[in-house]
């Protein structure tokens, strides 16, 4: 039998698209309805909030994963680090500190620019990842690709981290079927070589951060050094 807490798990945060916080419903019940939506009229007027998480080790590497072949969307394509819905009453940091726990076996912290350096001085990352909150976006357009039919489209409010994790990954839930490690004097190369090999929030997302992940490189070295 389901629970009142396991149903409230798969509830999701909705929003109109100017971010008025229209209440909480079901995951699944709300991509049919905007998917049925989209088939009659050709517009979504909904979004969820999510985040979306790179990570990276205090070299300066920066996981990409690669999503399984059991996965109905973006099927094989190297992806970011991590994403996920923010669920209930959660906050985006809430849900950074859950996602890197359930499905990264670590456990992990969402902070400020200030916090996030004072962390990082004081932190063994072996033992815990250390992230700092970029920025959040309305209306991101989360890019999905199928196996048939043509690429969705979904805009989303989403919270951008980046942080650092030295330690071993445990990928817990299947959604993962590998991972490669990037340098950023590789990836934007890489990316224009092999585009059909990412997604499109590498794509897109990967350009814009990489100045902000370089500095965050160098602060992480300085304190190492």
């Amino acid at each position: 039998m389901t629970s009142e807490t396991d149903l409230y798990k798969e509830k999701v945060k909705v929003f109109d698209l100017n971010g008025k916080f229209l209440g909480l419903q079901n995951r699944k019940k709300f991509y049919s309805e905007v998917r049925k939506e989209h088939r009659k009229t050709g517009k979504i007027t909904r979004q969820v909030h999510t985040i979306r998480v790179f990570l990276m080790n205090s070299k300066g590497g920066i996981y990409l994963t690669k999503r399984s072949g059991l996965k109905k969307e973006n099927k094989h394509l190297y992806d970011k680090t991590l994403g996920g819905h923010i669920r209930g009453d959660e906050s985006p940091e809430y849900t950074l500190l859950r996602e890197c726990a359930e499905e990264l076996g670590f456990p992990a912290a969402g902070l400020s620019d200030e916090e996030f350096g004072t962390a990082i001085s004081e932190t063994d990352l072996q033992i815990n990842g250390v992230f700092r909150k970029v920025e959040t976006i309305n209306n991101f357009q989360a890019h999905y690709k199928y196996v048939e039919g043509p690429i969705a489209i979904f805009p989303q409010i989403t919270t951008i981290f980046i942080g650092f994790f030295d330690g071993h990954l445990n990928f817990k839930d299947g959604e993962t079927s590998g991972i490669e490690i990037y340098y950023t004097d590789e990836i934007i190369e890489e990316i224009k070589d092999n585009p059909n090999k990412y997604s499109q929030d590498v794509k897109v997302l990967l350009p814009k951060y990489l100045p902000e992940m370089k500095r965050l490189i160098k602060m992480v070295k300085s304190y190492q050094s």
